[in-house]
């Protein structure tokens, strides 16, 4: 019982001391890419935030990320949606707080007389990634459309190979996302976009907010001290996000100054391509549970075996 008792005292002298000790920097984890894009008058002009550094900690592979949010050194994160929704289900406390990206999906080409899907015989689709975001929206499309003369190749073991492959015309097609639909668009002029890769067979017309591919989330532990904090932030996020479609000449400027383009024709071209909006998850549950469920019921490994409950999703405090 002494021990216990003794034991007991330490836990709590501990967590009072985690509880007390004051927190002077916030840290932010994206994925360069489109994430970066839309944080970037952000990570231009980082906000200090009731006397908080705002720090930004960038990779180029999400499973970075996840590292640093299973070690818990992460306050806020950006991930692909379905990573998000498997950490959840493996108990990695992150909430669910906005979605700032919409689809960054595309299939290209090399053949010129290739318009759609349907008129070619047998033939592969390159991409990275088996299990990947651009798989199961891959296969799920070919599976509905019907498209079963085409099959997913994983020959390629990053997209700069899958990349590297189709400017060598190694490869005639192949899904890829942005920033580097752009860079070999502009590299190579027989490379066009056959068709955006939707999570469901949407037409055209329709809004291309459909495909909630990127989540911002935010540490559990940080809800419960720092409330006011998250809106605060959330605030800065939205601005950095209409900034990019507000002046995206600016913004290209930008993207070049601080490193992830090589220049401002490559950048003007990729910020719509990025589709770059924010909204707060609560306002747009039904949509995320909708995309997320696609994976679920095609694939179930992929959002950690279950869809994640209600409390995936932090609204923000009325008050």
């Amino acid at each position: 019982m002494k021990t216990r008792a003794i034991t007991l005292l330490i836990l709590v002298l501990i967590l009072g001391f985690s509880c007390s000790e004051k927190k002077d920097t916030i840290k932010i984890g994206l994925l360069d890419g489109p994430s970066a894009v839309s944080f970037i008058a952000m990570i231009d002009n980082p906000p200090v935030i009731d006397n908080k550094k705002v720090e930004f900690i960038i990779h180029s592979e999400p499973l970075h990320i996840q590292a640093l949010m299973m070690q818990g050194k992460l306050d806020f994160a950006v991930l692909p949606t379905v990573m998000a929704a498997n950490l959840y289900n493996k108990g990695i406390d992150y909430k669910l707080l906005a979605i700032p990206v919409w689809g960054t999906l595309y299939l290209l080409t090399n053949i010129p007389e290739i318009q759609h899907l349907k008129q070619l015989q047998q033939e592969k689709v390159y991409l990275f990634g088996q299990g990947s975001t651009a798989d199961v929206l891959l296969r799920s499309y070919l599976e509905k459309n019907a498209l079963h003369h085409i099959q997913p190749d994983y020959s390629y073991s990053s997209n700069a190979e899958l990349a590297n492959a189709f400017l060598q015309q190694k490869i005639r097609l192949a899904v890829i996302s942005e920033p580097m639909v752009s860079l070999l668009i502009t590299k190579d002029s027989t490379i066009s976009i056959l068709q955006k890769i939707n999570p469901e067979d949407t037409p055209s017309n329709l809004s291309e907010y459909t495909f909630a591919q990127t989540s911002f989330l935010v540490n559990s532990n940080f809800t419960e001290h720092y409330g006011s904090l998250i809106k605060a932030i959330s605030e800065q996020y939205k601005e950095s996000c209409d900034f990019t479609y507000e002046h995206p000449e600016k913004t290209a400027e930008l993207l070049v100054k601080h490193g992830f383009y090589p220049n401002t024709a490559v950048s003007i071209q990729s910020i719509p391509r990025c589709n770059i909006r924010f909204s707060y998850a609560a306002d747009v549950k039904e949509t995320v549970m909708e995309y997320l469920r696609i994976f679920h019921t095609f694939e179930p490994q992929s959002t950690g075996g279950n869809m994640p409950a209600d409390d995936f999703i932090y609204k923000l405090p009325s008050k």
